[in-house]
């Protein structure tokens, strides 16, 4: 199976990137609180999208170990 350009992110252990994952994602939330406090709209939406776009290549990192299991 093609692991494509995030295969370096694949071979990461599951517990790695999970961790990984939540430092990355509390840094995004912050600074999302942040400019939601400075009332910067733009930003806000910016980061919102960098927080799913992070939990989505996570997720599927952890399905393509999964199933390289089987």
């Amino acid at each position: 199976m093609e692991e494509g350009p995030l295969g370096k992110i694949y071979s990461i252990p599951a517990s790695v990137l999970v961790i990984i994952g939540m430092v990355l994602s509390a840094f995004l939330f912050y600074s999302l609180m942040k400019a939601a406090e400075n009332g910067n709209v733009l930003m806000v939406i910016i980061l919102a999208i960098a927080i799913s776009i992070v939990a989505f290549v996570i997720s599927r990192a952890i399905k393509f170990q999964k199933f390289k299991e089987f």
